[in-house]
């Protein structure tokens, strides 16, 4: 008995760290390195700044040294919107959070025409959209490419008032279906999916 209490002890003493440690950064001064996803920012010239990347201006290998170089590229293409390069990281973690990163990059002639000649497999999907992953060449050619968007998934689930606590108030909210809104942050190029069933999303962009 005094040994589940002592357990049930160094747990509580462990979960009230982690809390303190977690709210005391969310307020302090911005680092040279980022860590956190709150402390996303507009810098200068209008860029969106997460993780010390800057969107339509760090590239992919700059990304790698932060989230490390297990990735999957996929293209997608469908009739309806431009083809989407998309590099995904599965597992990583960024300031003790958990999460899944998923990097838009910036596609130009030069990489499609690499892309073209590497071509793993194809998928087409009921949708009618089209998936494409790529041979190991293919992938290295990536590695120049910028970002043009990030988005990031903590493995956790977000509350509404954890993410009011930590991001603040968004500066509006856009319902979408039920149980599922945008939570708009233009001071910080974010815009975080919220969903009442799922895990939130958090998409960092360029304005």
């Amino acid at each position: 008995m005094k040994e589940l209490r002592i357990i049930a002890y160094t747990l509580l003493s462990a979960i009230l760290i982690f809390l303190a440690i977690f709210l005391i950064t969310r307020d302090v001064t911005i680092p040279k390195n980022q860590a956190m996803p709150w402390q996303s920012y507009i810098n200068e010239k209008q860029q969106t700044v997460v993780f010390n990347l800057t969107m339509d201006n760090s590239r992919l290998i700059d990304a790698a040294r932060v989230f490390g170089s297990e990735v999957k590229a996929s293209l997608f293409e469908d009739e309806v919107k431009n083809p989407e390069l998309e590099v995904y990281f599965s597992s990583t973690k960024v300031g003790g959070i958990s999460a899944s990163i998923i990097l838009n990059l910036v596609l130009d002639d030069e990489i499609i025409k690499v892309l073209s000649a590497n071509i793993d497999e194809s998928i087409l999907m009921p949708s009618g959209a089209k998936t494409t992953t790529f041979k190991p060449a293919a992938e290295r050619a990536m590695s120049r490419l910028k970002i043009k968007s990030l988005t990031f998934i903590p493995k956790a689930d977000l509350e509404n008032s954890v993410i009011e606590d930590l991001f603040g108030k968004p500066q509006r909210v856009e319902p979408v279906v039920e149980g599922v809104s945008y939570w708009y942050y233009p001071k910080k190029g974010l815009r975080i999916i919220v969903d009442n069933e799922q895990k939130e999303v958090l998409e960092f962009y360029n304005q």
